[in-house]
């Protein structure tokens, strides 16, 4: 092999084989946040539902918790979606855990089981606070989308046995309403106004935080700004930011950076320290 080519494919390797390595590491999601730990709360099924809990750094415990519940139309989607939030809330002194619940199926999803498993998942967080080091005062519930639901559903008392509460609520372009002529309504068949968090709102429904797309065609401005009027009529505190120009699904980090991640995460952040005297 002449010496030209052998330096030139020297010099090809060395530039090309950390991006194949870098590539490759990226495959495997070794540079993607990962969880302290994981813990069976409840079962749907056969299918075993788990809690991924990022505990808060440098923190002395007991500390805040926030119980996240990941969008996908109550049909799709994973826990992971939340865990960027995650670590991130954790380096803010918040122990921060995503939950899985019951999905499917695509033509009619099991909208009360899965409200019934945000209910266990809040349940199993005030049984074992002191085995987590949080405390039980201040356990707060967020969710994106399908997943803000399940957690506005927290909120209005729609669950379970116990009926307890968050403490607060920060929620992504909720789907709040599912009353008839909403994007999500056909999914509901006849039970719309027994999980539509809008016509449950009552006196102890606790403080909310909503983070909206002002272009969100499928959670509309209307729908959110609607729904805190009425957390307010019946002596609540709710709130609602809007940002401007974009759409559904805003929150989430992108591989090219999104400014609406860091901006969303530090007023949850914000939130959630406002609410914990």
């Amino acid at each position: 092999m002449p010496r030209e080519v052998l330096y030139f494919v020297s010099g090809a390797l060395l530039v090309l084989l950390p991006l194949i390595v870098l590539l490759a590491l990226k495959k495997l999601d070794l540079f993607e946040p990962r969880a302290h730990h994981t813990i069976h709360y409840g079962n749907a099924g056969e299918r075993a539902l788990k809690l991924h809990i990022f505990y808060a750094s440098d923190s002395a415990a007991p500390v805040p918790a926030l119980l996240l519940f990941h969008g996908g139309g109550w049909r799709y989607g994973q826990a992971q979606q939340f865990f960027p939030q995650c670590e991130f809330f954790a380096q803010r002194g918040i122990t921060c855990i995503s939950a899985e619940y019951r999905l499917g199926p695509l033509h009619a999803p099991d909208i009360r089981g899965a409200i019934s498993d945000a209910g266990a998942a809040l349940d199993y967080l005030h049984e074992h606070a002191a085995d987590l080091g949080i405390d039980s005062h201040r356990i707060f519930a967020g969710g994106g989308s399908a997943g803000g639901h399940l957690a506005a559903a927290l909120g209005a008392g729609m669950h379970g046995k116990s009926r307890r509460r968050p403490a607060a609520l920060a929620l992504y372009n909720p789907v709040v309403d599912l009353s008839p002529c909403t994007p999500s309504h056909h999914l509901t068949a006849k039970q719309w106004h027994e999980v539509s968090p809008l016509h449950n709102v009552d006196a102890r429904f606790p403080p909310t935080l909503i983070l909206s797309g002002e272009l969100d065609s499928e959670v509309t401005p209307a729908m959110v700004n609607a729904f805190c009027a009425a957390v307010q009529a019946e002596g609540g505190q709710c709130q609602v930011g809007l940002y401007a120009g974009l759409g559904h699904g805003f929150f989430n980090p992108r591989e090219d950076g999104n400014p609406a991640f860091a901006q969303t995460s530090a007023r949850v952040a914000d939130f959630i320290s406002a609410h914990s005297d």
